[in-house]
């Protein structure tokens, strides 16, 4: 009988207690839940359609850029890309490296290095870029365009945040 008492005196002291219940987590409803499961879709999506490529997500970004920047410099590259200088050059070597694109230095400037694809690079870009624009096509089927547009809409003012925000904590 005593056990029963005190089971029932914890628990009124439980009921008693001034900290407030927790809100309902619910994590279907998190965006950073839901941002970092979209990216996962999104990754997949592009490993099915390039990975017989072996062309990542970053890679293809960089070709593009140079694509349509004929004789882009590297440093531009990465304020474009927003990738350290380090990554740029490691970046650049692998592509280098498949004889994708070149890199020569400026005329007039020793310093920077001018970014060209080769024959091969160029062929495989229009390729990469004609798997990519139907990677998208399909997005626009599965979601419609106003959505898709929507969403991009809302992508590039999610990236203008800050990054640090200075909450309101209530003591």
């Amino acid at each position: 009988m005593a056990k029963r008492s005190n089971k029932r005196a914890g628990t009124r002291a439980l009921e008693n207690d001034a900290t407030p219940p927790l809100k309902k987590f619910d994590l279907e409803n998190v965006l950073g839940y839901n941002l970092r499961r979209a990216h996962g879709v999104q990754r997949q999506r592009f490993a099915s359609v390039f990975a017989p490529h072996s062309i990542r997500p970053v890679q293809l970004s960089v070709l593009g850029l140079i694509f349509n920047n004929p004789r882009l410099k590297q440093a531009d590259l990465g304020r474009a890309l927003d990738i350290k200088r380090a990554n740029v050059v490691t970046l650049l070597d692998e592509l280098e490296d498949r004889k994708l694109i070149t890199r020569n230095r400026a005329h007039g400037d020793g310093r920077a290095h001018v970014l060209q694809l080769t024959p091969a690079g160029r062929k495989l870009v229009v390729e990469l870029l004609d798997l990519h624009m139907r990677l998208e096509e399909h997005v626009v089927e599965s979601l419609g365009a106003r959505e898709r547009d929507l969403l991009l809409k809302l992508l590039k003012k999610f990236r203008k945040l800050n990054t640090s925000p200075e909450l309101d904590y209530d003591d």
